[in-house]
């Protein structure tokens, strides 16, 4: 990344306003929220602001749906993966384009003493990167630049393939 992108740090973009969910809230409450703010996770707290887990709509058709569970009888304690990635404020937007990469997530909570404070996505880290140039896609000896890098870590986590013969990604 360019050196003005490797020292910006994630409470700079960061998201926040993050729409949260508790526990002991239904599935359906979750979805019907996710679905008035087009959004596809929910970080789920505790009354204290505590992060203890993240709700996204695929763990809802994973662990709810397809399974048969009721969605207005169903806890989110029951779908959300616990323990979620997280990180903190002060890590710098490469750090976070790193563990999206290295877990396989889009999103990643910010917590300040286990509260969260805000959540960065692969699309807030895209907004600060460096419009490619003709040199930075086509010559294999020139650096990275930081358009390209984050595709190549996006293709990463994503379950589409694709091949470029020109920029190898």
């Amino acid at each position: 990344m360019n050196e003005k992108t490797k020292q910006l740090t994630v409470k700079k973009i960061m998201q926040k306003e993050v729409h949260t969910v508790y526990p002991n809230q239904t599935i359906f409450d979750a979805a019907v929220l996710m679905a008035s703010k087009n959004i596809g996770t929910l970080p789920v707290i505790k009354e204290d602001g505590v992060l203890v887990g993240i709700l996204t709509d695929r763990d809802i058709v994973i662990r709810c749906t397809a399974i048969g569970k009721e969605p207005k009888r169903t806890k989110i304690y029951e779908c959300m993966s616990t323990n979620p990635i997280r990180t903190v404020p002060s890590a710098t937007a490469s750090d976070a384009i790193m563990l999206m990469s290295e877990y396989g997530v889009r999103r990643v909570p910010i917590v300040e003493n286990d509260r969260l404070v805000g959540i960065v996505s692969i699309s807030d880290l895209a907004k600060t990167a460096k419009p490619p140039t003709e040199r930075c896609i086509n010559d294999g000896t020139s650096e990275v630049c930081d358009f390209v890098r984050l595709a190549r870590e996006l293709e990463k986590t994503s379950h589409c393939e694709h091949s470029c013969g020109s920029c190898d990604i």
